[in-house]
């Protein structure tokens, strides 16, 4: 809320003072001047209109007409020039920015001439529309024209840096390295406006600034063209690393980091379907709300997102407060105008979504969609054969009737924390569970029923213990529990615990209600053994004397 209320001021204060500027600036106008300030207006604003936009900035023609009018009228003009020239375009073709924020754009504009100016001065630069291009003036223009460059971007980078400190540094690069052409090309064209205008009058920048706009064409194609380019080696990139090597939490890194070469986002989220949840689930997500969304959940079909994944159909958004799609949604879309959806997905398998989301509206366009779907249909079938493979991994390791951990993965943990609690002077306890009677449950309801009991009670042991240990299926109506850090006391409280859980549980088969009753053992290390198969047969032993004892109890080792 204080960055927000900075951000407010901030953008206010430059336009405040920059309407200062011009206010203190008109008297010194020659208003027999004015077709030709118009006509220099009509040229900034045509510039502005011709604008090349790119990802993280524009080229424009626009500093020429703004550096011509300085070299020809002065600064008071140049500043009024620029201020409404910006003014006017941007109010007209505004690429979705708030009005404030083209009187923002003005008043900077008017800042950076002012105090350019200013250098100029004391550097013993002589007002040009008077004493002519002369030798003596070329290092006070060097400074102008540097300090301008410098004192604009500072505005500008002030204004935007609460949506620019999650950008990538290559887009910062970017930014400087294609405003640093824009002036390149626009610089030239200012001085030979000024020089052709000395003998000919406002004919010649008229007729002079055509070739800018030329120019503009140009160097349009050539963005195309370096843009394509970083859409190309977008794709070379996830073909060439998504391999065997990367896991899927790499490879949804640089799904996030090549988007990030062409794209400019402030949040990202990538959904992944969940077969233990049943929906959607934001696996990865970067940006100023990531800690909001990470882990959230997404249903079938659910809201605008989860219908876009349902049919598989990539979407956009150019303004969601206009956008009647949108009507009642919350979550990502509260905070960002524009969004891009891309679904995720493989012949008839749907694995999730991309999302992408910017706080200005009419941020993104038809060539981001058009990329993103060809290079996350790219990324999906790599994703997908890394979720293939850890579903067999994961399957391997499952009981085949519960669902729960085997004894094989089971046996394979407990020797890591065995080794753990060995080295650490730790503690390791294990539990043996057998159900009492389950032979009478099989004979009177059958089979099939007593499996579906397993699986309730695998259910009910996984939710109990999952916090503090490790559960798996032992074998028959037989489960082991391993409980690391846990000692001799705790090892039975919690055994103890698990007892009375499982009694007061009312377990269903087809249209009746089954209540067990089952016996424990307890064994502990270093207690009661000096490794892990001791270890288990000490438990053994304490559950075979709960048997004996009567059942329905907790036995710990001797």
């Amino acid at each position: 809320m204080a960055g927000k209320l900075r951000h407010i001021l901030y953008t206010w204060l430059v336009t405040f003072l920059g309407w200062v500027v011009l206010f203190f600036s008109f008297k010194v106008l020659n208003l027999d001047l004015g077709k030709e300030y118009l006509i220099m207006i009509a040229l900034g604003v045509l510039a502005e209109w011709f604008t090349v936009y790119l990802p993280q900035g524009q080229l424009s023609g626009g500093f020429s007409v703004v550096f011509a009018s300085y070299l020809i009228f002065g600064s008071a003009p140049a500043i009024w020039i620029s201020a409404l020239a910006v003014l006017f375009s941007q109010g007209i073709i505004n690429r979705g920015n708030p009005l404030r924020t083209a009187f923002f754009n003005s008043s900077q504009y008017v800042l950076s001439l002012y105090i350019a100016d200013y250098l100029f001065r004391i550097t013993g630069g002589q007002a040009l529309s008077s004493y002519g291009l002369k030798i003596s003036n070329l290092l006070p223009l060097l400074v102008f024209l540097v300090s301008f460059f410098v004192i604009n971007h500072l505005l500008v980078n002030l204004y935007l840096f609460p949506g620019r400190k999650y950008d990538p540094k290559p887009f910062r690069l970017d930014t400087l390295y294609w405003d640093g052409y824009t002036y390149l090309f626009s610089i030239p064209f200012g001085i030979l406006m000024y020089l052709i205008y000395r003998p000919v009058g406002i004919t010649g920048p008229f007729l002079l600034f055509l070739p800018v706009l030329a120019v503009q064409f140009v160097l349009r194609l050539y963005v195309k063209t370096a843009l394509f380019n970083k859409e190309l080696l977008a794709f070379y990139q996830i073909a060439q690393k998504a391999g065997d090597r990367f896991s899927s939490e790499q490879i949804m890194d640089l799904l996030f980091k090549e988007t990030n070469r062409v794209v400019p986002y402030q949040t990202g989220i990538i959904y992944l379907w969940s077969h233990d949840y049943q929906c959607f689930k934001a696996a990865m997500v970067i940006g100023p709300y990531k800690n909001q969304l990470f882990g959230s959940s997404l249903g079938k079909g659910e809201g605008f997102i989860g219908l876009a994944i349902e049919n598989r159909q990539p979407e956009i958004v150019y303004d969601s407060k206009s956008d009647p799609r949108l009507k009642g949604e919350g979550g990502l879309i509260q905070v960002h105008r524009s969004l891009l959806v891309i679904p995720l997905f493989v012949e008839t398998e749907i694995l999730g979504a991309l999302v992408l989301g910017e706080k200005r509206p009419l941020a993104f366009d038809q060539r981001h969609l058009r990329f993103l779907s060809v290079i996350c249909s790219q990324t999906a079938i790599f994703l997908a054969n890394k979720m293939q493979v850890k579903r067999i991994q994961e399957n391997a390791n499952l009981d085949i009737i519960t669902g729960i951990f085997n004894q094989r993965y089971f046996f394979e943990q407990v020797e890591v924390e065995f080794n753990r609690a060995k080295e650490k002077g730790g503690t390791l306890s294990l539990v043996l569970l057998d159900v009492d009677h389950f032979e009478k449950i099989n004979e009177y309801f059958g089979y099939r029923a007593g499996n579906q009991i397993l699986v309730q009670l695998a259910g009910l042991l996984k939710d109990e213990v999952i916090h503090d240990g490790l559960v798996a299926r032992f074998g028959g109506e037989e489960f082991i529990v391993g409980l690391p850090g846990f000692n001799r006391d705790s090892s039975r409280e919690f055994a103890d615990f698990l007892r009375e859980k499982i009694r007061a549980h009312q377990f269903h088969v087809d249209d009746s209600l089954v209540q067990l009753k089952v016996s424990l053992g307890v064994a502990v290390y270093p207690d009661h053994a000096r490794d892990v198969s001791d270890l288990v047969k000490k438990a053994g032993q304490a559950l075979a004397q709960a048997k004996e004892a009567g059942k329905d109890r907790v036995v710990v080792a001797f």
